[in-house]
């Protein structure tokens, strides 16, 4: 089995703020290295389900805060290292001197930090003498004039440096932590990898796991950032080993601080999937210190070390089993608190995120917060959330949804007993660029939902945009108007660029409101009209009032000089491909006025002419197979209730085959797809002029019930009956007809 199925093979788990989605997709990358992100989480941070006990002690003058942590799980073997996420939220200093790890008696225990965000939390391997389960330690933290201490063991950072240098160090536990790339070339030697790892202006995130096989960046974007794995491994036998890397750009990797296999420079990984790139040690059987160090520039991402251990078949190389990865004890913090009591914590839980399907920007991210600690405090304690973007919610638990990428200084505060105490967190979200195993996509009612609860007066204006978005994707169109409004009111001004897309989102939420909106449509569309509206807006705003105009307003009169106007922007514009489809629906739209006003001829002209631009000629029998497929795929999305997805493709239907409207099966699949969303005015328009172009058609009586089932829901009970009476009279023995005969005995049995 060669690397790179290996690896495919392996299910993907991950832990704390991830960083995947739909990028692979959106920038063409396949999934197959997607596949590489598997991570195992070997030191979780928990909610206190613990008794709280009684403060001890307090050991350090001059230090304001401290985690009390607990072994809740004692590894077989001779480990003596534990290891425990402190979630420091801002309270620790910089580069981690004021961090001190104490034993149950206040005496100082010997640790290594293997990552440290002061502002968000840090990894802890401690000496764990004589462990047993629920041993308990000091972590404190929180002192400005705090000295480096001799305790702390230094990890080198220069690649290939080897283990640390102390009287005692953490001989368990692989750390895997990336940080942002900053500018400069792809590196050729590891004095260059180091280079740009000491100037790296961000640190994303850190983790213990028991692997180098990542597909991603689990802490932040996954295009341009660095990765470092430094850890132990336990070689369960002495012999001849041969070790790959398979890496989209550079990688190096040491054992025991010597070379064991590089792969410098700008590459892609396929190069490398079937371990060619390789080099062959001698290994003594027990622990030996791994280093592994990789840059991603864009695209795909991928950091592998595999190996073909001794007695393994020539030529094969595999992932290097987790069990080889040596594991710390676990801890678990179960207190934060200062001297004055007990103190909130909590971490950032990326839920899913949604890329909007109808355009190139754009991303809604779920995050869930959570107190880790919300049992210490008291049950009249009051938890508030600020967001950073102007929302706020209350709760030990809640959720929240980001209408835009960017940095948002999170806050929480506890009020509990006439107190008041904070806990803060910087957080990024990021375009997430891949869907494995815990990101998924969310669904826009969902958002909308928890939206819902926003003040829209105080939300930026890039965010007040995108809810506007999110309420006309999640069919609130009420709401879409409402924010709209709201936007136009607040932004128009500064925001001249944006203001023209905002209100042809009204115009369109209107048109879903029924006749009340038609007006507001209209007016809507004509305010997105700008010298600032970009070309393909124009054209289809353009488009759009010549079917609400001609057909709605019956003033199909307006048509040639709204159909000059754009003539005129589609002349004066670059051509580009969202240009010709808005100018496609234009002519298509003055050819349903015309079939609307009983002129068929005159349809077929514009109709012909929107087939024509297209360019295609397309002989009869692919033409007829082609067109057979439409309905088959919109059933299919009916069934699953996906009436966008059913819309498009009607859409999608004539525009490509524009001369089949005047048979009138696709305005038949419209009402149907508008009937099923509780359109029905709408519904009711599409179904009666499909049924009046396709006397006779194998549709026809499904089409009269839709039609009668849309009249009854509009109110319109005489009209209904007719549609039924109608739909009988056909004389055919379907489901329909059944259906029709039934409910008009029920009428008249009242």
């Amino acid at each position: 089995m060669n690397v790179a199925s290996t690896l495919q093979m392996r299910s993907a788990t991950q832990t704390g703020v991830c960083a995947l989605h739909h990028s692979a997709l959106r920038h063409g990358v396949t999934a197959g290295w997607a596949g590489l992100c598997s991570v195992t989480a070997a030191i979780l941070i928990v909610s206190c389900s613990v008794p709280l006990h009684a403060q001890s002690s307090w050991h350090l003058e001059g230090w304001s805060h401290r985690a009390i942590v607990e072994l809740h799980e004692v590894l077989e073997g001779s480990i003596d290292t534990a290891g425990v996420k402190v979630l420091c939220n801002g309270q620790s200093q910089s580069d981690g001197r004021d961090i001190r790890v104490l034993d149950a008696t206040g005496q100082p225990v010997p640790f290594q930090l293997g990552f440290h965000h002061p502002k968000r939390y840090t990894l802890i391997s401690f000496r764990a003498a004589q462990a047993a389960t629920g041993q308990r330690y000091f972590v404190y933290f929180g002192n400005a004039n705090a000295k480096p201490d001799a305790t702390q063991v230094r990890t080198p950072t220069a690649p290939g440096a080897g283990p640390p240098q102390a009287d005692w160090i953490p001989r368990a536990g692989m750390t895997f932590s990336t940080w942002k790339r900053p500018p400069g070339d792809n590196p050729k030697t590891e004095k260059e990898f180091a280079q740009l790892l000491a100037t790296s202006p961000q640190a994303y995130g850190g983790r213990y796991q028991q692997k180098i096989s990542d597909g991603h960046n689990p802490f932040g974007p996954s295009d341009y950032y660095l990765s470092v794995y430094r850890g132990w491994v336990l070689i369960p036998e002495s012999g001849t080993y041969k070790f790959c890397t398979a890496s989209n750009e550079a990688s190096f990797s040491f054992l025991d601080g010597k070379k064991l296999v590089h792969w410098p420079g700008r590459h892609t990984s396929e190069r490398g999937a079937r371990g060619e790139k390789n080099e062959t040690v001698e290994l003594t059987a027990g622990l030996h210190y791994l280093e592994y160090y990789h840059e991603e520039v864009m695209l795909k991402q991928v950091a592998f070390l595999g190996w073909s251990p001794p007695g393994a078949p020539a030529g094969h190389f595999s992932a290097i089993p987790e069990s080889v990865y040596t594991k710390p004890h676990p801890a678990t913090v179960v207190v934060y608190e200062t001297r004055e009591g007990k103190q909130p914590r909590f971490e950032p839980d990326l839920v899913d995120s949604i890329w909007p399907s109808d355009r190139h920007e754009g991303q809604y991210t779920r995050v869930a917060f959570r107190l880790s600690n919300a049992s210490a405090f008291s049950p009249a304690a009051r938890f508030q959330w600020q967001f950073g973007d102007g929302q706020s919610a209350t709760g030990a638990e809640v959720e929240h949804v980001y209408l835009r990428l960017g940095d948002f200084a999170v806050t929480l505060v506890v009020s509990d007993n006439g107190t008041e105490q904070r806990a803060s967190w910087p957080l990024e979200i990021y375009e997430i660029q891949h869907v494995t195993g815990d990101i998924k996509q969310g669904r826009p009612p969902e958002y909308a939902r928890i939206a819902s609860q926003y003040d829209p007066a105080t939300l930026d204006s890039a965010s007040l945009k995108e809810l506007v978005h999110l309420y006309a994707e999640s069919d609130r169109a009420p709401d879409a108007i409402r924010v709209g409004q709201v936007f136009v009111d607040r932004f128009a001004a500064a925001h001249p660029e944006w203001t023209p897309h905002v209100q042809r989102l009204m115009a369109l939420a209107s048109l879903k409101t029924g006749a009340a909106g038609v007006d507001q449509a209209i007016a809507s569309f004509q305010d997105s009209i700008t010298d600032t509206t970009p070309a393909a807006e124009k054209v289809d705003s353009f488009a759009q009032l010549i079917a609400l105009l001609g057909i709605e307003k019956q003033q199909p009169q307006q048509v040639p000089a709204l159909l000059k106007q754009v003539e005129q922007t589609t002349r004066n514009s670059r051509t580009t491909a969202e240009v010709k489809a808005a100018y496609r629906r234009a002519i298509n739209a003055a050819g349903d006025v015309a079939l609307w006003n009983n002129q068929p001829q005159q349809a077929r002209n514009y109709y012909r002419r929107v087939e024509a631009m297209r360019g295609q000629f397309i002989p009869s029998q692919v033409r007829a197979a082609r067109v057979g497929a439409f309905p088959q795929s919109i059933r299919s999305y009916l069934a699953e209730a996906n009436y966008g997805a059913a819309l498009q493709i009607v859409d999608e239907w004539e525009d490509k085959f524009a001369t089949e409207k005047v048979k009138g099966q696709t305005f038949f699949w419209r009402g149907a797809i508008l009937s099923a969303r509780q359109q029905y005015r709408d519904a009711s328009r599409y179904l009666e002029r499909s049924v009046t172009l396709a006397l006779g058609a194998a549709f026809e009586t499904e089409a009269r019930w839709r039609l009668a089932e849309s009249l009854q829901h509009l109110g319109r009970e005489k009209e209904s009956r007719v549609e039924l009476a109608r739909l009988v009279a056909t004389g055919l023995n379907d489901s329909f007809t059944e259906q029709a005969r039934q409910r008009l005995k029920e009428i008249s049995r009242k």
